[in-house]
């Protein structure tokens, strides 16, 4: 008898610790969910004020659980101890601890001041971000190398407000980010870059045994110019991004502040798989130059859009105003469909698309309303807030590396 009710407890504490430990997981999952939303948002209310950002994170929870029997509780009648009327019953209790580490360190900070990979650009707009929110986000100021002009992608500037740091009027700054003109989207064109190394060299130069295994690394190429002479190389992958300027050619945005050594004319780098730089590359032809956001720009972005936006005057009975754009061409003889780019609510305003979630902030509720898409009658804005929250959650964790986050190992003691 002793055997069987062994076991039979075996299985009942089996059964009930699987469903205590599934419902402690979920547990941890929502209040990691919290910690970093709260985070997040605070951050982005911190920029709006002009406060330093300061992150941490939770690196790991640690869960502690114990089962045991007891009279307390729900009984279960058992074996032989039925017919005495008594019951043995199970207890549990769970003592979690977690490690709460700040992400200060010189590598994090780093990450977040450096300016997005023009891949980064690509990745989302594949998997279907709209490419007017991902211009607006990443997007910090547009230069033509042939003029010097410089537009800004500021919201004070969207508004054509007097405090713009480059006054100018509206409709430049959106024909400069937004794409749902004739311009088209962004097709992206990968190319090979070959910078030349050194003189040309003779045939028994080009066959010296050093530099073969140079060349086997495969950063180097060797490549003929002719008579008996060749050129060693450099290469390096690079991205353009064009837009059709017309019918017939084409416009190139280069992503980031270039690189030394010139950069090749617009029409080489989106038709071209390779592309000789020279000492002396021309920017000819019709090119703009696209200066991408770091993650802290972004984060920044988001704090001015959201001061702007609180200064603006709400229509009578209508939502908080906010910067709204277009999430794509709208057909002739349709209203126009717009989004909100970000907005939090104050509690007690209206939430057109309902609620999502509520964060405070220096002893005040803030509100983020839930992804909704425009109604195409033009009747509601849609609100994109959540979908950019989980965006810019991706890309500050792409910052963070496991080597440089402190945790506290755990410690057991029995007796």
């Amino acid at each position: 008898m002793r055997p069987l009710l062994a076991l039979a407890l075996l299985v009942l504490a089996s059964c009930s610790l699987g469903t205590t430990v599934a419902s402690q997981a979920g547990d941890y999952n929502l209040a990691v969910e919290q910690a970093a939303n709260t985070q997040l948002l605070r951050n982005v209310l911190r920029a709006r004020d002009q406060l330093p950002l300061h992150f941490t994170t939770v690196p790991q929870i640690r869960g502690s659980l114990s089962v045991g029997l007891g009279q307390p509780g729900i009984g279960l009648p058992i074996g032989a101890l039925a017919s005495q009327g008594l019951t043995l019953g199970f207890n549990g209790s769970s003592s979690p601890s977690f490690d709460v580490s700040a992400l200060d360190t010189q590598e994090f900070t780093r990450g977040l001041l450096e300016p997005l990979e023009p891949d980064l650009f690509r990745y989302y707009l594949e998997r279907g971000y709209s490419e007017q929110l991902l211009l607006l986000l990443m997007f910090n100021s547009v230069v033509d190398p042939a003029s010097g002009r410089r537009v800004l992608n500021d919201p004070r500037c969207w508004f054509e407000r007097p405090d713009c740091p480059s006054p100018m009027p509206a409709q430049l700054i959106e024909a400069a980010f937004l794409t749902d003109g004739p311009n088209g989207r962004y097709e992206f064109h990968d190319y090979t870059a070959l910078t030349p190394l050194g003189p040309p060299l003779t045939n028994a130069q080009a066959t010296d045994p050093g530099l073969l295994a140079s060349l086997a690394e495969g950063k180097l190429t060797l490549r003929p110019l002719g008579a008996g002479r060749y050129q060693l190389y450099r290469q390096e992958a690079r991205l353009a991004a064009c837009r059709r300027a017309s019918q017939q050619q084409r416009m190139v945005a280069v992503m980031g502040l270039g690189r030394a050594g010139g950069r090749p004319p617009p029409s080489e780098q989106c038709a071209r798989d390779e592309v000789v730089l020279g000492a002396g590359a021309a920017e000819a032809g019709p090119g703009i130059q696209i200066q991408l956001r770091s993650v802290a720009d972004i984060i920044r972005w988001l704090g001015l859009v959201l001061r702007v936006q609180q200064e603006l005057e709400a229509e009578p009975g209508d939502a908080p105003p906010c910067l709204a754009f277009r999430p794509a061409a709208t057909p002739a003889g349709q209203p126009a469909r717009e989004v909100c780019v970000f907005r939090l609510v104050r509690r007690g305003e209206a939430v057109p698309t309902g609620l999502a979630f509520e964060v405070d902030y220096d002893g005040k509720p803030w509100q983020v309303p839930r992804f909704a898409e425009a109604v195409p009658d033009g009747s509601r804005r849609g609100d994109y807030t959540t979908q950019v929250l989980a965006l810019l959650t991706e890309l500050v964790n792409l910052k963070k590396a496991s080597s440089a986050i402190p945790s506290t190992r755990a410690v057991q003691i029995l007796r």
